[in-house]
């Protein structure tokens, strides 16, 4: 997966200066993801580890290849609050993380201002302290799945803005966790909603 993702990067850049230049576009992104459960226990009572809806930010480079696709190049970063839920309706908050995801995709463009994109990558978790189940660390990087759906209605498109829709799903399991006892990862499923804006680059979602 590792050799993967760098032979992709590695293709997206290779091009000549003056070609890539001329075909090679950028785009921004900002916007809010949704993460499902981190982690279900019970201790006494049932209890979850979440991490609160965050802001994102999505770098986005992609190289035409034969129309109507786009390789991506893709590079995310989310900032947000892990806190344990209670059953009985209790709020603690654990400490701040910091997501950062690097990953490639293959995207075509389809009508009516519309685009899709599937692909993968790797994500890392970075929290501020080492506290809870991240005493021990984030844990190493783990593999990623990625789709995503944009929309650019032509007024928007004419100033290069996109409402796009991101989605990926990971395992999640901290050496903390191994230590407690957790054998298997838990599938984290990420749900992302932003405006993206084209820097460089075609017109097009």
């Amino acid at each position: 997966m590792v050799a993967l993702l760098w032979v992709s990067w590695a293709l997206l850049i290779a091009r000549p200066p003056d070609r890539l230049s001329a075909q090679a576009s950028l785009n921004v992104s900002f916007g809010a993801r949704y993460t499902t459960t981190l982690v279900h226990d019970s201790i006494v009572s049932p209890f979850d580890i979440r991490l609160g809806i965050a802001p994102a930010l999505t770098l986005v480079a992609g190289l035409p290849l034969e129309a109507p696709w786009t390789a991506d190049g893709v590079l995310d970063l989310s900032y947000g609050l892990v806190s344990r839920h209670d059953q009985g309706g209790g709020v603690t908050a654990i400490t701040h993380v910091t997501t950062l995801t690097l990953g490639v995709a293959l995207r075509r463009d389809l009508r009516h201002g519309f685009s899709a994109a599937a692909g993968a990558g790797l994500l890392a978790y970075l929290p501020t302290e080492r506290i809870g189940i991240f005493r021990d660390g984030g844990g190493p990087v783990v593999p990623m799945g990625t789709a995503a759906v944009s929309y650019s209605p032509p007024f928007a498109a004419r100033r290069g803005l996109t409402l796009e829709a991101r989605y990926d799903l990971h395992g999640f399991l901290t050496p903390a966790l191994r230590t407690e006892g957790f054998v298997n990862s838990t599938v984290v499923h990420r749900v992302a909603l932003a405006l993206r804006y084209r820097l460089r680059g075609a017109s097009g979602p």
